[in-house]
């Protein structure tokens, strides 16, 4: 068993040896390979900063040629700018020098014409830009010309046509180039354009004006046409009637002609009414007033019967009912005053309702006319004015219609409205003034007997009892009798 352990022992040593002598050679064997690694990678991070500073260098050049890249391409775009600004202006320079060149050849044009007409010979306008400088100097001069010419008068033989369409030949007289007189032995006048560079009578009743100043008498005021170019005929213009306006209208128009006549009617109908209803309100209510104060009934309503009028209708029921109690004499007076607002508020309802119809005509009217216009539009297109004229004036003379209908019947009636609540207000106002000034006599009346039943009879002016004095009036004038209100 001891040999056993002991070689055990031996093998250990052994073995313990030679793993030594291998961790040797191991460790010599890392050191070697630790070194060349670390070798390496010290090239290899050298290696590295080189790249590195040599791409630091690319990079800051690159940056630095991109940057004078940058500024060169910027400065290009700031030339195509202005380049193409300049072109811009170039190109509205050309465009203005083509409408003034445009402009100065209709120019030279139309002096062309207008100078032709006094006789001048001028030639066409030219393209040449040196040529046109000098018709334009040429025609300064011969405008002047002109002017000179147009400043005096002169009598030549010539024809002209009459107010009949006649033509005739006669003396004209002409007044530079802005008038002219006529005479023959058919006729003659102040002359107008016919078109054409010719003549004809304007009013015939200036014909003794004419010989006068063609035989060279010129009278302190004198008719003349003033006219601009002979080439253009002037048309007479008469005003149209009204009946013609309303006949351009159509059917709706005399339809709103119709209505603002019974408009009219019905507003001077109402004007009657009022101041029938009205009459003397205000001193029939002052008058009646201090009768019934003083006691006077019978003349009072002697008063009331007598006058004309709502409130005195409304005056006299309530006098022949204030024996009555309040309540009663308060329905009474209600009911004589309802049965005065239908004559009152007569034709109101009616005239409003024609104010506000009137308008709508109108524009009825104008949907037609439009209508037509827009037919004779898709027919016969919008090469003749005078094909539309028509519908056009249908619409807009039942506008106009509508509107001078409506206007003053919406005032007028909006005042007669006011004028009647005025008097419905003085009716009302009336019937309870004689209530109140009949209760507050009553009430002194019956003060006054109870203070004589008590035996303290009140005294008046000069000592004498209240019912003998003069100034507090006597109740044996109040009619007492029962009788219904007369409506």
């Amino acid at each position: 068993m001891k040999l056993r352990i002991q070689i055990l022992l031996v093998w250990l040593v052994i073995m313990a040896k030679v793993e030594v002598a291998a961790a040797d050679d191991f460790f010599d064997a890392y050191q070697k390979e630790f070194a060349f690694l670390e070798a390496e990678r010290k090239a290899l991070k050298k290696r590295i900063d080189e790249v590195e500073n040599e791409t630091n260098k690319k990079e800051a050049a690159a940056k630095k040629e991109l940057s004078v890249l940058q500024s060169q391409l910027l400065a290009i775009h700031n030339r195509a700018d202005s380049i193409e600004m300049d072109l811009d202006e170039t190109a509205r320079d050309n465009t203005d020098m083509e409408e003034r060149q445009d402009m100065l050849k209709e120019t030279l044009a139309r002096a062309q014409e207008t100078i032709e007409q006094y006789g001048f010979d001028v030639s066409a306008p030219s393209d040449n830009v040196d040529v046109q400088a000098t018709q334009i100097v040429n025609l300064f001069k011969l405008v002047q010309q002109a002017y000179d010419m147009g400043a005096t008068t002169a009598v030549s033989e010539g024809d002209f046509f009459l107010t009949n369409g006649k033509k005739v030949k006669g003396k004209i007289l002409t007044i530079g180039h802005i008038a002219a007189y006529g005479i023959s032995d058919a006729g003659g006048g102040v002359l107008a354009p016919a078109g054409s560079g010719r003549y004809k009578v304007w009013d015939k009743t200036t014909k003794k004006t004419a010989a006068m100043m063609v035989g060279g008498q010129f009278p302190s005021e004198m008719p003349i046409f003033l006219y601009e170019s002979m080439e253009k005929p002037v048309e007479h213009k008469d005003e149209k009637s009204w009946k013609q306006i309303v006949d351009s209208g159509g059917i709706i128009a005399w339809i709103i002609v119709g209505l603002g006549a019974i408009a009219v009617l019905m507003i001077l109908a109402r004007v009657i009414i009022l101041i029938v209803a009205g009459t003397r309100t205000e001193k029939l209510i002052v008058s009646v007033s201090e009768l019934v104060r003083g006691g006077q009934m019978e003349k009072a309503l002697a008063k009331c019967k007598k006058a004309k009028g709502a409130a005195a209708h409304v005056l006299r029921v309530t006098i022949e009912n204030l024996h009555k109690e309040r309540e009663k004499i308060d329905d009474i007076v209600s009911e004589a005053i309802l049965n005065k607002a239908p004559m009152v508020d007569r034709f109101n309802t009616s005239i409003l309702v024609a104010a506000s119809v009137a308008p709508l005509l109108g524009l009825l009217g104008t949907v037609t006319g439009m209508i037509s216009t827009f037919d004779i539009i898709t027919e016969h297109g919008t090469g003749d004015p005078k094909m539309l004229s028509g519908g056009i004036s249908e619409a807009l003379v039942t506008t106009e219609l509508g509107l001078i209908v409506a206007i003053p019947a919406l005032l007028f009636g909006t005042l007669l409205s006011g004028r009647a609540s005025a008097i419905m207000d003085a009716m009302e106002r009336a019937a309870l003034q004689i209530i109140n000034i009949d209760d507050v006599k009553n009430k002194s009346v019956e003060n006054e007997n109870d203070a004589q039943s008590d035996g303290k009879s009140p005294r008046s002016d000069g000592g004498k009892p209240a019912s003998e004095s003069k100034d507090v009036p006597s109740s044996a004038g109040i009619s007492r009798k029962p009788a219904e209100a007369a409506v």
